[in-house]
């Protein structure tokens, strides 16, 4: 019989951190330029690339198409193009154009933080580009997505 050992140990420094499971999941942790903890989990392991992995662990401390490509490896971002559409079924700009929209909503509906603030952690240029993006993306304004919340929440609650 095996003896089990227990210890425990700190890690400072960390950049990211993947935790696989027996039953396929795997779980990627990271931090972003902002120091914000991020948390990736893959339900379908069998069919992940090391591609879709690194595009994971990269996207956001990427502001540019040319630097993700970079910093997953490629230097011909028309080649990194064209194998994130084969894993991802649309481009990479639609697909990061498309998260940042749902961290909006999310943001907006489910905190209380203020536009600027969002406006700052989803790297928007200023509240202007911000106030733009959302009503392009949604056909609402911030204001308007977080009373229709409010809203939704209060005959929830009745």
């Amino acid at each position: 019989m095996k003896e089990i050992v227990h210890s425990s140990s700190v890690f400072m420094n960390i950049e990211s951190c993947t935790l696989s499971f027996k039953d396929g999941k795997k779980m990627s942790i990271y931090s972003d330029a902002n120091k914000s903890l991020i948390i990736n989990v893959t339900v379908d392991e069998p069919n992940i690339t090391a591609f879709k992995e690194s595009v994971m662990k990269h996207f956001r401390s990427s502001d540019t198409l040319p630097e993700l490509a970079e910093k997953c490896g490629y230097a011909c971002t028309k080649t990194f193009n064209r194998h994130f559409v084969k894993q991802f079924n649309e481009t990479p700009k639609q697909w990061m154009l498309n998260i940042k929209e749902e961290e909006m909503i999310h943001l907006l509906e489910h905190t209380n933080t203020s536009y600027e603030i969002i406006s700052s952690l989803l790297k928007f240029k200023n509240l202007s580009h911000f106030n733009n993006f959302c009503k392009k993306r949604t056909g609402l304004t911030p204001s308007e997505i977080r009373a229709a919340e409010n809203i939704n929440v209060v005959c929830v609650e009745k």
